[in-house]
């Protein structure tokens, strides 16, 4: 039965090979060419597995320990970067970092707290020092290297032995020596932030005795930013640059509306008062005053005819006073001095050459005086601080600018001219393809008859002939005569047709 099948199916495709042109034949077999590739190729991507990252930067140590655990368990791996990197099957990398996480995998050679997990009887107490200075280093380079912009870090610690003396002891001291991934760098508070960690984490040690480095040899910490002098005077000048920012950008939006962007400048430069003065004040107010003590002295006289007794009140008084102690603010504005550069107006003037010739029209006084006027009032103007405005009416040379406007619209249009190749490439090939599809369809599609419609004559009007009227009008009365009595009107055309050699004639002359 399946003999029979096949042997159907192989004689209708002989057949319709067969049957097939030149062109047909060349469409078919490229079909199946195409079809076959692109089943090959989603077959090739569904079993080709898909690599990922297991683990980077691994030392010798952890990498040859964990390509022998993936040999030993039959994975398949990828090696990179000098085999720093180890690349696995995308399903399985989860499920590797946590059993390899469980036991203790990558270390990076960086021996921690689970120095203590061996048994250390029989230890001196030397060698117990020893171990607890490695391990500190260990988990302080474990930290450090949790930075993004590290691939290692290294700890050193040197902790002096305690003395009797006071005079004699010596601080403690660390450094730390940093590998940065290529073209990435700390930021000065990131530096600061692992000086502070590694000091935080071991008694007695400053911060200013933490040194870092990177894998260069190049000094990567500041120990200037830890003077506090000069400390005050970076943020000191950190303040008066926002200081001056920040009136620089208020009068910048004040000024785009007045005179348009790129038709102006602005410059602020602010003097602050870093001082912190306490000044203490007494007021005393004459016009109040208040009992402080009174005294009485009373006398009496010595005839003892005439007795007699003197009494003298002595009152003091005190004036109210007031005690202020004001302490000055730091960081305040102590004067601000602004300059203001405006550009003028531009027209087109048409020489009486005809040549189109650009003139520059300068500001009038007025309206300077009220550009002046708003940059006081957005500054908050203070003449007790001697503060100074100047704006001032210049012509721009606005050749930089307009280059680089011209520059700019260039990039515009070459980006615009690309996206139009890029996408009508794409069109132009989807087209192409698609006119490919269409012939080769229309030349596999069979071939049908084509169907000729009748047209249908079309009447013309015209006169009836008298002996064609008359005719018709028998044929009339026939067909009446027909429908009433069929059976005498066959008989009849039976007899005709038996009996006279012009009955087909006639015959033809009475059908409807």
């Amino acid at each position: 039965m399946l003999k029979e099948y096949r042997d159907k199916i192989v004689s209708w495709i002989k057949e319709t090979w067969q049957t097939l042109n030149k062109w047909q034949r060349i469409a078919a077999i490229g079909g199946a060419a195409a079809l076959l590739i692109a089943l090959s190729s989603l077959l090739f991507l569904k079993t080709q597995q898909e690599y990922g990252v297991l683990f980077a930067n691994l030392s010798e140590k952890d990498a040859a320990a964990i390509l022998n655990q993936l040999k030993e368990e039959n994975i398949p791996y990828r090696l990179s970067n000098e085999g720093t990197t180890i690349s696995i099957p995308k399903k399985l990398i989860y499920e590797k970092r946590l059993l390899f996480a469980s036991e203790g995998l990558p270390q990076s050679g960086i021996i921690g707290y689970e120095i203590f997990d061996k048994n250390n009887i029989g230890l001196t107490e030397f060698v117990q020092k020893l171990n607890y200075k490695r391990a500190l280093e260990g988990e302080l380079a474990r930290t450090i290297q949790s930075f993004e912009e590290i691939i290692k870090a290294r700890v050193h610690i040197m902790v002096p032995e305690p003395t009797l003396f006071i005079e004699d002891e010596k601080p403690a001291t660390a450094s730390v020596v940093l590998n940065l991934v290529p073209g990435r760098r700390l930021r000065p508070e990131q530096v600061e932030g692992i000086a502070n960690l590694v000091a935080a984490s071991v008694e007695g040690l400053e911060p200013e005795n933490v040194t870092v480095i990177d894998s260069h040899g190049k000094i990567i910490s500041d120990r200037s930013r830890r003077n506090p002098i000069l400390e005050l005077t970076a943020s000191q000048l950190e303040l008066q640059q926002r200081v001056e920012q920040y009136f620089e950008e208020k009068l910048a939006t004040l000024l785009t509306g007045v005179v348009g962007p790129n038709n102006y400048v602005v410059r602020v430069t602010a003097e602050l008062d870093f001082n912190q003065v306490e000044r203490t004040k007494e007021i005393y107010d004459p016009e109040s005053s208040t009992v402080r003590s009174q005294e009485s002295d009373i006398q009496t006289g010595t005839d003892p005819n005439n007795p007699t007794r003197t009494e003298n009140v002595i009152t003091n008084y005190e004036i109210s006073k007031t005690v202020e102690r004001v302490v000055g603010g730091v960081g305040t504005i102590k004067r601000l001095s602004v300059a203001v550069m405006i550009n003028g107006v531009y027209r087109t003037v048409v020489t009486p050459e005809g040549e189109e010739v650009t003139e520059y029209i300068p500001r009038s006084e007025e309206e300077i005086q009220k550009i002046a006027s708003l940059v006081r009032n957005a500054i908050g103007f203070d003449e007790t601080r001697n503060d100074q405005i100047e704006v001032t009416n210049l012509p721009f040379d606005l050749t930089v600018i307009e280059e680089q406007e011209k520059y700019l619209q260039k990039i515009d249009q070459k980006e615009l001219i690309g996206k139009l190749l890029f996408w009508g490439s794409i069109l132009l090939a989807l087209i192409t393809l698609f006119m490919l599809l269409r012939s080769i369809f229309m030349r596999l599609r069979p071939e049908l008859p084509e169907l000729v419609e009748e047209e249908e004559p079309e009447l013309e009007i015209m006169e009836i002939p008298e002996a064609t009227r008359a005719r018709i009008q028998k044929r009339e009365m026939l067909v009446e005569i027909a429908k009433d009595k069929p059976d005498e009107v066959a008989k009849l055309i039976k007899s005709w047709m038996i009996f006279h050699d012009e009955s087909e004639e006639e015959l033809w002359n009475l059908k409807i």
